[in-house]
């Protein structure tokens, strides 16, 4: 079902409306300002298509990601010391 945002030229009321199908849509008048019942409504971008993606960048996380598991593989160098004083000597 698709959803049309649509405001009133009136009061500048902005809703929603509802409809069946696509081609319902397509055929239908704008319809009614349901706050002021005005006559002259026009059909608006929805809020959600004109917003860009919510959330962190799958780009950077990705980054970030392979960051940590660089840092992660890599083995300090108080480690490699402690290695090398129990080695035993030949």
């Amino acid at each position: 079902m698709p959803t049309y945002e649509y405001r009133c030229d009136d009061c500048g009321h902005r809703f929603a409306q509802f409809y069946r199908s696509i081609a319902a849509a397509q055929e239908a008048t704008a319809p009614a300002c349901p706050r002021c019942e005005g006559e002259e409504t026009r059909r608006v971008p929805s809020s959600f298509a004109v917003s860009g993606p919510s959330g962190p960048d799958p780009g950077q996380v990705a980054h970030d990601q392979a960051q940590a598991n660089r840092a992660a593989s890599v083995t300090s160098k108080e480690q490699i010391n402690t290695w090398r004083k129990a080695k035993p000597s030949s």
